[in-house]
């Protein structure tokens, strides 16, 4: 059993002559599991080029530090046979191979050479109006897979078309062969990122804002093929186009970019290469793109914009997307916790001892808030659905308001009074007087100071309280 990962750039094919049973193991597939039975016998890579890298595939294959030898190709290209484009229709090619076929029919010609160029406008004919194998021979160089890799008589099978379709009908587009080079798997650009701060509010209520990324895009004056105007790719010979060669490791075959043309399938001359691009058909764009940041976004999380990425490589494919981290800086007045806000409220003592109404801040807007008589330092409130809007739900979360009993610092003479009448009613114990309170405690006999401490009133006891309060509550 071998396993291969498919990722979103590239894929692994492994199997050995004989049937046998590969396990794809695929991030892409949110790492389920399939087991497919197929009869192959080859290695088959394919990579896309990161950011900043030019590296040829040459290169690439050294890296990787296996010994090669690049496996022989068909001499003759049917397209050629033909004289019919790669992408052309099946009508197209029928029309060609009739014409072909009266003018060098054996019967009609009598050519020396003849009978051969009908041979090959035959078997090119064959394999280029049955789709499987003419999938296969764009592919693989050849309609039989082993012979395209030299895997010799008896060796061959119908193709890899089964395990692309198996893989495209159960999971969708991730495993199709769209775009490309017309054939085979299409590889995505690279995702980019970027990150953005917002505002404590703004990222409560959402807002637009612009961001600038330098992705890298098509060359506009090309088109992003990478030639001059008028000018044209060549078709590679080494791989007939295909952007992929065969190389033969130790008992299997590995397809891999073509060192000839990098991967691209065909070539440009030097004296026809773009200015713009360097023939790359690739260039480095700054651009300036809104971003929609949803109610409720926090820090940490990322916003995805399809498709902003990176083109790929080869020029063909879908780009790559655009994910925007999110950094939001904290509130002087809010603290937050998930969907949840927090806000410390500061309650009067008489508020506290009394009863009452405060006027309380939230992201709404200010609320009036109904404090019960008796609350304690420490209580805490709730006012549902006046928290933060859950990202992409029509939910909210609570603010819950913790309470802080606020004691005067200072007090007048008829407010003493009046606490102190207050004490006396509470307690019933009526207090001394005050003045003479003052004069008796500033010094005991053997020297000490005792002040106030062993007549403290009411006031005093309930600040004591709070403060003992404060002190258990911290443990």
């Amino acid at each position: 059993m071998i396993s291969s990962r498919l990722a979103t750039n590239g894929r692994v094919r492994i199997a050995r002559a004989a049937s046998v049973t590969n396990t794809v193991s695929s991030s892409a597939l949110g790492n389920s599991r399939i087991r497919i039975a197929v009869p192959v016998a080859c290695i088959h890579t394919k990579a896309t080029r990161r950011h900043g890298t030019d590296r040829s595939a040459a290169q690439r294959t050294a890296e990787r530090g296996f010994h090669t030898t690049f496996v022989h190709r068909a001499s003759d290209d049917f397209y050629e046979v033909l004289g019919v484009k790669k992408d052309a229709s099946a009508p197209e090619i029928k029309k060609a191979y009739y014409q072909l076929a009266k003018k060098y029919h054996p019967d009609a010609n009598k050519d020396p050479g003849a009978k051969d160029k009908f041979l090959k406008i035959q078997e090119a004919y064959d394999t280029l109006s049955d789709a499987s194998k003419r999938q296969s021979y764009d592919q693989y160089g050849s309609a039989d897979p082993m012979e395209g890799m030299g895997g010799g008589p008896g060796a061959g099978f119908s193709g890899f078309g089964g395990m692309d379709d198996i893989l495209s009908q159960m999971f969708g587009g991730a495993f199709s062969g769209r775009g490309g080079h017309g054939h085979g798997f299409t590889s995505q650009g690279e995702d980019i990122e970027a990150s953005i701060t917002l505002s404590f509010m703004e990222a409560v209520n959402g807002v637009q804002k612009t961001i600038t990324i330098t992705p890298v895009v098509h060359c506009e004056p090309c088109g992003g093929q990478g030639a001059k105007k008028g000018a044209k790719r060549k078709t590679c010979r080494t791989c007939r186009g295909t952007g992929q060669a065969m190389f033969k490791m130790g008992g299997f075959h590995v397809q891999q970019p073509c060192p000839e043309c990098s991967g691209e399938g065909s070539s440009i001359s030097s004296k026809d290469k773009c200015s713009a691009c360097q023939g790359r058909g690739r260039v480095r764009e700054r651009k300036t793109v809104p971003i929609d940041i949803p109610a409720g976004c926090d820090s940490g999380m990322r916003v995805k914009i399809s498709d902003m990425g990176d083109v790929p490589a080869d020029g063909h494919g879908p780009a790559g997307d655009l994910y925007v981290k999110v950094r939001v800086l904290p509130s002087k007045t809010f603290r937050r916790k998930g969907s949840d806000i927090y806000y410390d409220l500061q309650v009067p003592l008489t508020t506290a001892i009394l009863g009452g109404t405060l006027r309380v801040p939230t992201v709404d807007g200010d609320v009036e808030v109904n404090i019960k008589p008796g609350v304690q330092p420490g209580d805490e409130l709730r006012l549902r659905t006046k928290g933060v809007r859950k990202v992409n739900s029509t939910g909210r979360g609570d603010q819950y308001l913790n309470l802080n009993v606020k004691l005067p610092t200072e007090l007048t003479s008829k407010q003493r009074e009046l606490v102190e009448q207050l004490d006396a009613e509470l307690t019933g114990k009526p207090r001394s007087d005050p003045a003479k309170e003052s004069t008796e405690s500033t010094e005991s006999t053997d020297g000490s100071e005792q002040g106030t401490k062993e007549k403290d009133g009411f006031f005093s006891r309930i600040k004591k309280d709070f403060e003992n309060f404060k002190k258990h509550d911290d443990k």
